[in-house]
């Protein structure tokens, strides 16, 4: 039986055997720093065993983001995911935006929970680190935002 909770402890080492297939899977410190920077936090566990995850930040008022929903592979077509999504949407319930970003492939599902397709913009970096700029806290300052670049 998968028992589900909010806010439950989860460490680093438990996402070990999370995102397989990402182009550029987190180290250990930027699964610390994810667990840590979560306003939110939803997991499915069987038999103490961590088998899916969800993670959202939020303004504590009108705005969240789900950042992660991951369900490991074996796990995956089990209703998991969509009791996770289930357990953030109730959380947030009132609130003016709850908003996500997922792969075009993975658009259905979302859908299914009454989220729509909006226009957004985002930047990826597939080469991040921990804390590359001094906005983001205690890390040293990133030499693109430092030195200007172009239209500026």
């Amino acid at each position: 039986m998968v028992e589900y909770k909010i806010n439950d402890n989860i460490e680093p080492g438990e996402l070990d055997k999370f995102f397989h297939g990402w182009k550029s899977p987190p180290s250990i410190e930027i699964k610390e720093k994810l667990i840590n920077g979560s306003d939110l936090i939803v997991t499915a566990r069987e038999d103490g065993k961590l088998v899916g995850f969800l993670t959202a930040i939020s303004d504590g008022a009108m705005h969240a983001f789900i950042s992660l929903v991951e369900v490991l592979e074996t796990h995956q077509g089990k209703g998991i995911g969509s009791h996770l999504m289930r357990r953030a949407i109730d959380y947030f319930k009132g609130y003016y935006d709850i908003v996500l970003i997922t792969d075009k492939d993975k658009g259905a599902f979302y859908k299914k929970f009454g989220f729509n397709e909006i226009y957004g913009m985002h930047i990826r970096d597939f080469k991040y680190r921990l804390n590359p700029s001094p906005l983001a806290g205690e890390g040293k300052a990133c030499p693109e935002l430092v030195s200007g670049g172009e239209g500026e």
